[in-house]
């Protein structure tokens, strides 16, 4: 093999290695700063998501836009050091009331829930809960088997780290999340 012939089989080589060094920057930047795939691990947003679907998280979503009540989120607890997903209750500002019949009331007027199960019923201690400005309150959609804002209280929002769109697995699931 003469040397030109090496040289050229050098440069291919090179320029595959530099496709695939691009490559795989490009799909770290996209899981550290876009989206992140994420399992679900407890069935605490059930009927939504069950334990073992896989979801996708925009990490993006609130760079752009606010987040809003009934918005599925996914958060970082870090006196637990975890991930965890849940729905968006009450928003910065607002007074939580969860009353010992299974209802919520927010700034005085009942929340609809269209997403709970109706073979749900939710039971509550009297709690009464107020936001700070920049405070959410959070809550798995099934409101009996949820560790959530009861438990760990009113959540920051540099601790929520972006919305769970889409669920990618398993296959019987595929479809957005609402």
């Amino acid at each position: 093999m003469n040397s030109k012939n090496k040289k050229s089989i050098l440069r291919e080589f090179l320029s595959y290695l530099i496709v695939a060094i691009a490559g795989a920057l490009f799909a770290i930047s996209v899981r550290i700063f876009i989206i992140e795939p994420y399992i679900v691990p407890t069935p605490s947003m059930a009927p939504t998501l069950l334990v073992s679907d896989r979801v996708i998280v925009n990490k993006l979503q609130y760079k752009f836009t606010e987040i809003s009540r009934g918005d599925i989120v996914a958060i970082y607890l870090p006196e637990e050091d975890k991930d965890l997903v849940k729905r968006v209750i009450g928003l910065p500002g607002e007074e939580i009331n969860l009353t010992d019949n299974g209802e919520i009331y927010i700034d005085g007027e009942k929340l609809n829930e269209p997403y709970i199960s109706e073979n749900v019923e939710p039971y509550y201690n009297n709690e009464f809960f107020e936001l700070d400005p920049d405070q959410y309150f959070l809550m798995g959609d099934n409101r009996n088997n949820s560790s959530d804002s009861r438990v760990f209280g009113p959540v920051k929002s540099s601790l929520i780290f972006g919305k769970v769109f889409f669920i990618y697995g398993p296959f019987s699931r595929i479809g957005t999340v609402n």
